[in-house]
């Protein structure tokens, strides 16, 4: 919503510009203007990545993970993103595009070295859950506006605050997380995931500037976002508890219904029913009863058989 108010506003100025520049150049102006607008917000991904050095991972370097990208993707209904690492020493992963069909998933080195498969599994599954549900692009607008503004150096701590919280809010990842588990089936995977990430980012070093704008799955620990991501995970473990009372509900509910799988439940015979044409009613047996269905006089005898 925002994203819209900002492009009609910038619409807005650059009409107002125009009309306050006279003549042929105050066009000109106009339309260079609005030729670089297009083009930062169709190409504001490519700068991104471009900025924090990511490179693409093609599938003869790494072709189980993108085995796993593609079963994950088709799970997840959305069309598979563009595959990039970058160099960075904490396991992580960001996403990015202005749209499902136009998006980028973007994994540290680390995340690649030091994660199992049911980690990896996790971490792509929770961002293709912001990549279904267009979280991407107001992720996207801030790291290009962060990209642009600061770089290098370190960032100090109430500003990363500021720049995540605008960026990815922490309602957008209670959503991915609980999608994301309900893609997986099994939400401990995802919680045990996020508890070693925020373990690990304890010990790590401050956060560079460069960094600060890109919506990374488990951000940089501090007093918000550690406060954040113990409420993620908690969460987490409350639909794990779901999932596993709802697997044994399922068990129980068979169960009974068809017994155990050493002690099969026996049926009684059911009730059959069968519809006489010419008297229209229908007449009700039991198993091993009398088939016939002629029909008796008044009197009680067969007619035919006087």
């Amino acid at each position: 919503m925002w994203i819209s108010s900002a492009i009609t506003s910038f619409t807005a100025s650059l009409l107002g510009l125009m009309l306050t520049l006279e003549g042929l150049h105050g066009v000109s102006v106009l339309m260079v203007l609005a030729g670089f607008g297009r083009w930062l917000y169709t190409r504001m991904d490519a700068f991104v990545l471009r900025c924090h050095g990511a490179r693409r991972l093609h599938f003869e370097e790494a072709p189980r993970l993108h085995t796993l990208l593609a079963h994950l993707s088709i799970a997840a209904k959305v069309p598979r993103p563009r595959l990039y690492v970058m160099r960075r020493e904490q396991p992580n992963a960001f996403s990015l595009g202005m749209g499902p069909r136009d998006s980028h998933l973007v994994l540290t080195s680390a995340a690649l070295d030091e994660l199992d498969e049911a980690e990896l599994c996790a971490l792509i599954a929770h961002e293709l859950a912001h990549i279904a549900r267009g979280h991407t692009r107001r992720a996207t607008v801030v790291a290009a506006l962060v990209a642009m503004t600061v770089r290098g150096a370190k960032c100090p701590a109430w500003v990363a605050r500021g720049v995540r919280r605008m960026g990815t809010p922490p309602e957008q990842d209670f959503v991915a997380d609980r999608a994301a588990a309900r893609l997986m089936g099994e939400a401990n995977d995802l919680a045990s995931l996020l508890a070693r990430l925020k373990e690990r980012a304890t010990r790590s070093g401050p956060v560079l500037r460069s960094d600060v704008g890109l919506p990374f799955t488990a951000p940089a620990v501090d007093g918000t976002s550690e406060t954040v991501l113990d409420e993620r995970i908690h969460r987490l473990r409350s639909v794990a508890a779901e999932q596993r009372a709802g697997r044994a509900k399922a068990i129980l509910r068979r169960s009974h219904h068809q017994g155990s799988r050493f002690h099969p439940r026996v049926e009684a015979p059911r009730r059959r029913t069968r519809v006489q044409p010419w008297r229209g009613k229908r007449l009700a047996r039991l198993d091993g009863g009398s088939r016939s269905g002629t029909r008796r006089s008044p009197g009680g005898t067969a007619p035919g058989r006087d």
